[in-house]
């Protein structure tokens, strides 16, 4: 028995890095982006081999989704 356990659920939010990470790696997907901030203050900005175009229009979309909460339907995995 050595099937990979499957993700049953994504949570709203994480604890630690790793488990963010874990929850990408077993959903399989293939354009990330990871923004965050470093101890001094630098902005950190990682991506997948992704073009500007589809960068900016997932950005894009999360900035919508942060201000309008409500404007897309949350789906369980």
């Amino acid at each position: 028995m050595n099937e990979q356990p499957k993700l049953l659920r994504i949570p709203r939010r994480f604890a630690t890095v790793g488990e963010v990470l874990g929850a990408a790696r077993q959903m399989g997907l293939s354009n990330v982006l990871l923004l965050s901030e470093g101890e001094d203050g630098a902005l950190i900005f990682l991506e997948t081999e992704m073009s500007f175009a589809s960068t900016n229009w997932l950005l894009d979309r999360m900035k919508i989704l942060l201000l309008v909460p409500n404007i897309f339907e949350r789906v369980e995995r």
